[in-house]
């Protein structure tokens, strides 16, 4: 009963919360635009962070660096959003993390012990939550790409289901991580399947109204309905496919279908198409040998995806485009796409991974260094930070709330720690704190006082105090500047 009566009191005030969210700012489309809350034409130009659709099932690199030092050292070169590929295999049950935690300086926050505040995570969706409270607290926007239903699976899956992985369960995962973060206008964006591909007949990804099995785009608009009848506020990223009866592109980068059969979503104005574009290092393609290269580029994309644009059909996001060479012709064509976006698209680049075998990243191996002559490449095309939502109001004063039984947390709201003042310490068993997702963020179960000093591993934000005793259970409100 005890525990029934804590779980029910945190989801209350978890309620209350949400509500008292107000000032989101969602972005929406007007023609091929981007608008925020206020009508303000933006655009997203971001990177993508790897590794929670790997075996490791969280983010690379954050076995050496400190999570939110990478969140931050990512905000500081310019960029206002990440994608997050992730994989459905994280949302099992039996999935789990270790979060490493251990002293070292940090390049952003100098000597620290790395992850001290994540090192109790245990399952992956658990550090999701994590990043994108960052994320809203820091004014990040993040774009969450399905990429595979297995981890490492994205080579080998052309389709949006597996024999693993049905559309049924596809659709499930969808629903649950829309509901999950509905209430946090930094996740802004569902990409819903990376790069659907394949040219076997019967076994590839197609576009076009003939077959429920392989028909990509009808696959798009069953999740992309889903998702939006959760969370109308969200943006439905859709890509392309491989192959289409235009010829073939890039897995993912082939948009030629949306001419006959456009993507068509109960609220229209949440969509957005996401081609992916690559250089001749990924793969020689033929164009790329042919002798008026880079000249014949413009033709190509325009072909592929970006009569979309031109129609004022919906805005684009180039979702990958990344490079390895420094010259030739990897360096050329990444010169000639740039200027031929300029600042109408919308963009993440792949990738901030150093470990990505086709391009390598924006960090070198050490995971700290930056690859200058990439980021001077694309910092003159980066567009402002795209304000969060303001943080929840809460319901009552924290400088006087209090629980039942007159514990107090002082000061509150607090800079770098408070002081729990406990009524009768020899009865309380337990003292957690959980985020305004409901995760658990910290526990203390050693032995207590008459005053308790928390928070100082708290990144800002709001947080809820449960202290479990054997008379009762007590929940506080407390805010961390």
């Amino acid at each position: 009963m005890k525990q029934l009566y804590r779980l029910i009191s945190i989801a209350l005030i978890l309620a209350a919360i949400h509500t008292s969210m107000s000032s989101q700012n969602w972005l929406s489309t007007n023609g091929n635009k981007l608008e925020d809350a206020n009508g303000n034409t933006v655009r997203l130009t971001g990177v993508n962070w790897f590794g929670f659709e790997t075996g490791n099932l969280f983010p690379h690199g954050i076995w050496t660096r400190d999570t939110y030092s990478m969140l931050q050292h990512i905000k500081n070169e310019g960029f206002n959003c990440i994608r997050l590929p992730w994989c459905n295999t994280m949302l099992e049950p039996s999935a789990s993390i270790k979060v490493v935690s251990y002293e070292k300086t940090d390049p952003i926050f100098g000597k620290i012990f790395i992850n001290k505040d994540l090192e109790h995570i245990t399952k992956p969706i658990e550090l999701m939550d994590a990043i994108v409270r960052w994320c809203q607290n820091n004014d990040m926007k993040i774009i969450l790409d399905n990429h595979s239903r297995q981890n490492d699976g994205y080579m080998v899956e052309g389709l949006w289901y597996t024999d693993k992985t049905s559309e049924a369960q596809w659709l499930t995962d969808w629903r649950f991580m829309t509901d999950r973060y509905k209430n946090y206008d930094a996740v802004v964006a569902m990409d819903l399947n990376n790069e659907p591909h394949g040219k076997e007949a019967g076994k590839g990804a197609t576009w076009g109204n003939s077959n429920p099995l392989t028909d990509w785009n009808k696959a798009a608009e069953r999740c992309g309905n889903a998702i939006l009848a959760i969370n109308p506020n969200v943006l439905i990223m859709v890509e392309g496919v491989e192959a289409t009866s235009e010829g073939n592109y890039w897995w993912g980068g082939n948009l030629t279908g949306v001419k006959t059969h456009p993507i068509v979503l109960n609220t229209p104005n949440k969509l957005v198409y996401s081609p992916h574009e690559y250089g001749p290092t990924v793969h020689l393609q033929p164009w790329f040998e042919e002798a008026t290269f880079p000249n014949n580029m413009e033709a190509i994309w325009d072909k592929n995806f970006n009569f979309i644009y031109k129609n004022n059909t919906a805005p684009l996001l180039i979702g990958e485009f990344g490079i390895r060479d420094q010259d030739g012709k990897d360096a050329i064509w990444l010169d000639t796409f740039l200027e031929f976006m300029g600042t109408k698209y919308s963009w993440t680049f792949w990738c901030w991974n150093p470990n990505s075998g086709d391009t390598g990243g924006l960090v070198k191996d050490d995971w700290e260094t930056t690859v200058d002559w990439k980021l001077n490449l694309i910092k003159p095309y980066m567009a402002p930070l795209i304000p969060n939502g303001k943080a929840p109001v809460l319901p009552t004063d924290v400088n006087t709330l209090k629980s039942e039984n007159s514990t107090t947390a002082i000061p509150n709201p607090f800079s770098n720690e408070l002081t729990l003042h406990l009524k009768n310490p020899s009865t309380v068993k337990a003292i957690r704190i959980y985020d305004q997702l409901g995760s658990l963020t910290a526990t203390y179960n050693y032995e207590f006082t008459n005053e308790m000093t928390i928070g100082r591993n708290l990144q800002s934000g709001l947080y809820i105090v449960n202290i479990e005793s054997l008379e009762n259970s007590e929940t506080l409100l407390i805010r961390k500047l």
